[in-house]
């Protein structure tokens, strides 16, 4: 159960800002319950309450890299200036949106492209310390018509000889 996703991209939040960023991710804490969509019910009654796929207290992650690693993000720290830089995601969806749009502010500007098992495509931008959704399609355009002898030449033989196989029958 549940709604797949894979993302791809390349996002950075530069040494510097990982303080900040972490910071920032930190203050959802406090917020609502039900703002979570992750909990634990007991007696009909909701007893805890957390983020999808993240712990109920988010203090248990020691940094801006464990916080996008837990969300279910590729991460790698770039080995010349320290860096964080967010990569590929495949997995179901949760609350990685929320975690993102706090981070916004220190995400340097670029996007970030994500496609659900349904075939729905999308993409986050960052531009100038904010996060934008954008919602997308795949479209596809005439170009030319594809010929045998538009075939490179080994292939043009090889159809050569597969239909002479079957014309001399």
């Amino acid at each position: 159960m549940g709604y797949y996703i894979s993302g791809n991209g390349s996002l950075r939040i530069k040494a510097e800002n990982l303080t900040a960023a972490y910071e920032a991710m930190m203050a959802l804490q406090d917020a609502p319950d039900n703002a979570k969509r992750g909990g634990s019910y007991g007696g009909g009654e909701r007893t805890s309450s957390w983020f999808s796929w993240m712990p109920e207290d988010l203090r248990t992650l020691p940094d801006t890299q464990a916080v996008f690693v837990a969300l279910g993000f590729e991460t790698i720290i770039d080995d010349v200036n320290g860096d964080l830089v967010i990569t590929c995601y495949e997995n179901k969806i949760g609350q990685e949106e929320v975690f993102f749009a706090a981070a916004a502010p220190f995400i340097e500007d670029g996007d970030y492209e994500w496609q659900g098992e349904d075939g729905d495509f999308w993409k986050w931008e960052f531009v100038g310390g904010k996060m934008f959704r954008l919602s997308g399609q795949r479209t596809y355009t005439h170009s030319a018509i594809v010929e045998p002898w538009f075939l490179l030449d080994q292939e043009r033989k090889m159809t050569e000889r597969i239909e002479g196989m079957f014309s001399k029958k």
